[in-house]
């Protein structure tokens, strides 16, 4: 990852640590897409039921690196399916401010198989064959070399691990994005593909061609490769400016510096161009990713 990389996520760490808490639930109910594709009890069948080692890659301010690591408290959990599965995750994230306020946050939480290193996941510091699954939720699509860092996947893998990530639909598939890369583009002139993102050479969504995307899993090593699309739509009071998590976690090194008058344009463009999701005093407004998997030979 490059130095613009880094320095952008930098930038971005106190947004996320600011609104981890507050998205933890929303997050473990799309969580339960990867940890239901890793299918953690066949793994452990495979391993005669010895702890399984989980990595999770850019794990931000902790997901999904915690509900795996719940996942594996050797607790039976029906909703995610894993009956006293016991494992250990280790969770990491290429910005010290992102690993620290994670740190901070599996403390507060009680969570005790989980511990975090600083990584760059396009060159990890770690021996091969390590893990029994790679996890990375909304990540890969933020490396320099996303295919790099698919091969280091794999190469942190052991023998029938399974890798798993969660990457965005096309923008056109996700209302919201569609929305804030119109609004913010009139209102300051920014966006997906400009001013930030592009510098950097960030693209949220360059994984949203799942075909394109299944042969470059092929292409890294992965085999039994399979894809699959969700599109869940929350249920969000009218009154809520929903829109504000994602925008601060994207943007708000350029918002925090713009004045109150533009940020309440800002916001009433959002709820005007969003306003056909309402039903019922609502908002309905669906998201749409991928969940690719792929194991090692």
């Amino acid at each position: 990852m490059t130095d613009t990389h880094q320095t952008t996520w930098h930038h971005l760490s106190s947004d996320w640590i600011n609104w981890a808490d507050r998205l933890a639930p929303a997050a473990g109910k799309i969580n339960r897409y990867m940890i239901e594709t890793a299918d953690l009890p066949a793994l452990s069948a495979a391993r005669n039921g010895v702890r399984l080692d989980v990595l999770d890659l850019a794990s931000g301010v902790g997901e999904p690196a915690f509900s795996f690591a719940r996942a594996l408290s050797g607790e039976r959990d029906v909703s995610a399916n894993t009956p006293g599965i016991v494992g250990h995750v280790t969770a990491s994230d290429i910005v010290p401010e992102m690993c620290e306020g994670l740190a901070a946050r599996a403390e507060e939480e009680g969570i005790s198989n989980l511990t975090v290193i600083p990584a760059d996941m396009e060159k990890l510091p770690l021996p091969d064959g390590s893990f029994d699954v790679v996890s990375c939720r909304f990540g890969v699509m933020f490396c320099n070399g996303p295919d790099l860092a698919l091969r280091e996947a794999h190469r942190v893998l052991r023998p029938g691990g399974r890798a798993v990530f969660m990457v965005w639909a096309p923008l056109v598939d996700n209302p919201l994005f569609a929305a804030m890369d119109a609004v913010l583009g009139n209102i300051l002139g920014i966006g997906f593909d400009k001013a930030g993102f592009d510098k950097a050479g960030l693209d949220p969504f360059c994984f949203g061609n799942i075909d394109q995307s299944m042969d470059r899993m092929e292409s890294a090593g992965f085999t039994n490769i399979t894809a699959t699309t969700h599109n869940p739509a929350g249920r969000i009071p009218e009154t809520a400016p929903f829109w504000k998590p994602q925008m601060d976690m994207l943007f708000g090194n350029i918002l925090r510096n713009t004045s109150d008058m533009k940020m309440g344009a800002i916001n009433a463009a959002m709820f005007e161009t969003l306003s056909p999701y309402i039903e019922d005093g609502h908002f309905q407004v669906p998201i749409c990713f991928h969940v690719l998997s792929g194991t090692r030979s």
